[in-house]
């Protein structure tokens, strides 16, 4: 394997290990390379201190937690690898400009600070166009489905593409506008309720 797959491994691993003890160690030794080297080659590959990547996605991910879950902020805290809840917003205000208490009260939900995973093969997003709709009513079927904040960005890919399908199947014609809702409601877990529906005519 090459310099960047080796790295590329790396980041899949610490992607689902953010929430465990990551010792610069712990990650030396999952990489093969001595602690010095591996600085080094994770700097020069992604422009960021393995540290402070780590720093950064953990806190990105505890944002998700915020949002998304009715959990208090020191349990989140400790499971993202902070000794208490002071230690934990320290860093999150110095990253997201707010203390974690007003990040999750804000009506809106600011993504700056947000920290996403490095990916060596990353294409540009769409551009987004936000548009206001007439008011209209819906017809189509909901379903929900439990997962973790780890699974989230696989279940929703997943899933959402098998809704669909069974959806579609159903109908004797594919309609021209489709159009998917998906509420949030705050839970100790995250909770997703997806509802695929067509304008009613």
């Amino acid at each position: 394997m090459d310099q960047a797959g080796i790295i590329q491994d790396l980041l899949s691993w610490l992607e689902g290990h953010l929430d465990t003890p990551l010792t610069l160690n712990r990650v030396a030794e999952r990489s093969g390379y001595s602690k010095w080297h591996l600085q080094r080659k994770f700097k020069l590959a992604t422009g960021q201190a393995i540290g402070a990547y780590i720093r950064a996605r953990r806190l990105s991910r505890a944002v998700l937690a915020l949002r998304l879950t009715s959990r208090s902020v020191a349990d989140i805290a400790l499971q993202y690898g902070f000794d208490s809840q002071q230690t934990f917003t320290r860093p999150f205000k110095k990253q997201f400009i707010q203390t974690p208490a007003l990040y999750r009260r804000s009506r809106k939900w600011h993504f700056l600070g947000m920290y996403p995973p490095y990916r060596f093969d990353s294409r540009p997003l769409p551009q987004a166009e936000f548009v206001t709709l007439q008011v209209m009513t819906l017809i189509g079927t909901s379903q929900s489905y439990t997962c973790t904040l780890e699974q989230l960005s696989e279940y929703r890919t997943n899933l959402r593409s098998h809704f669909w399908r069974q959806f579609l199947a159903a109908m004797p014609t594919k309609p021209p506008v489709l159009y998917g809702l998906s509420p949030h409601r705050r839970s100790r877990h995250e909770k997703i309720v997806r509802k695929c529906s067509i304008p009613q005519r």
